[in-house]
C-alpha cells in the first residue's frame, strides 16, 4: 500500500493554465469477490443503481450495493469511473491501456480514440455540468483536460501524479489524492498517513476522503478541507461515492471487498 500514500490537495484549473463517528466496523451490506477494488459511481438515473470498477471490468448493483452482477464491459481495467449528471446516460471507464465510454447507461461501450501520449490512466473526473469536459492523469505524462469527450486533450500539468480525482464546488476546482505535486495546495489537518479515495458533494459542499495509516478511515469536510470530521467507518477504504440526488447516501468499499452504506452522510453505516 505504500505506493498509494499521498495527500489531499486543491487544484485550480485556471491557475495551472497560467503556470465523530462510531468506533469499529459495522456489518457490510454486501461483498465484492473481485481481486482488486478501485472505483464506485452512482447512477444519476436510477436511485438504487451503482457501478463498481476493477481491473477485470465493470459490475453493477441494482439494490444499492447489496448484490452485484457483471456488465457488458469485461476484461478491461475500469479502475476509474465517471458519470456526469448533466448526461446521466454517459459513463466513462478508464484505466491501464483502457478508455471506454457508454452513451446508453452501460448497455454498450465504444473505445475512445484519443491523442493522449499514453493510456495508463489513474486519476479521472468529469465536469458535472458538461459531459464532454473530462480530466485524466496519464502515468508518466501528467494531467490533461479534454473538452470533446476524450478525443483531443490539452496538457495542464506534467509535474503531478494522481490516484483519484473529484470536481469540487466550482468548474475551476478539482480535489485529488496524489503521490507528488508541485503546483497543488495542501489541505490542512487531514488525519491519518495520506489519502486514497476522494468524493465531493456539490449540493452540500461536502468533501469526503478515506485515509491510510493509524487513522485509517472516512472523513468529511465542509470548509474545503481545512478541518475534518471523522465519520463512522474506520479501516482502509479503497473507494467512496456519494449519491448525486441524495447527498446523505454514501457507499464505500474496504480492502477486503466489503461494501458499506450510509444514509445519514457518513455518521452511521
Amino acid at each position: 500500500m505504500g505506493a498509494l500514500i499521498g495527500a489531499v490537495l486543491l487544484w485550480s484549473v485556471r491557475g495551472l493554465r497560467s503556470g465523530g463517528g462510531a468506533v469499529g466496523l459495522p456489518e457490510p451490506i454486501g461483498r465484492l469477490r473481485t481481486q482488486d477494488f478501485h472505483s464506485l459511481a452512482f447512477s444519476p438515473l436510477e436511485l438504487e443503481t451503482v457501478y463498481f470498477g476493477h481491473h477485470g471490468g465493470l459490475l453493477v448493483s441494482r439494490d444499492g450495493g447489496a448484490s452485484w452482477v457483471t456488465t457488458s464491459l469485461q476484461n478491461a481495467d475500469a479502475m476509474a469511473l465517471a458519470i456526469p449528471p448533466s448526461d446521466p446516460q454517459m459513463i466513462y471507464a478508464a484505466g491501464h491501456n483502457v478508455f471506454f465510454k457508454s452513451a446508453d447507461a452501460g448497455l454498450t461501450w465504444s473505445q475512445v480514440l484519443t491523442d493522449l501520449p499514453g493510456l495508463d490512466v489513474h486519476g479521472f473526473a468529469a465536469d458535472p455540468e458538461n459531459a464532454s469536459r473530462i480530466f485524466a492523469h496519464v502515468v508518466g505524462f501528467g494531467v490533461f483536460e479534454s473538452r470533446n469527450g476524450g478525443e483531443h486533450w490539452e496538457l495542464l500539468n506534467s509535474g503531478i501524479a494522481l490516484l483519484n480525482l473529484a470536481m469540487g464546488e466550482s468548474r475551476e476546482t478539482l480535489y485529488g489524492t496524489v503521490d507528488r505535486g508541485k503546483t497543488w495546495s495542501r489541505l490542512g489537518g487531514l488525519p491519518g498517513q495520506g489519502a486514497i479515495a476522494v468524493a465531493f458533494d456539490r449540493a452540500l459542499g461536502r468533501l469526503y476522503v478515506t485515509t491510510l495509516g493509524e487513522g485509517a478511515g472516512s472523513y468529511g469536510s465542509e470548509d474545503g478541507g481545512e478541518t475534518w470530521t471523522p465519520l463512522g467507518l474506520k479501516g482502509v477504504l479503497l473507494a467512496i461515492a456519494v449519491r448525486p440526488h441524495d447527498p446523505q447516501q454514501l457507499l464505500a468499499v474496504d480492502e477486503a471487498g466489503a461494501v458499506y452504506a450510509s444514509r445519514d452522510g457518513g455518521v452511521t453505516w
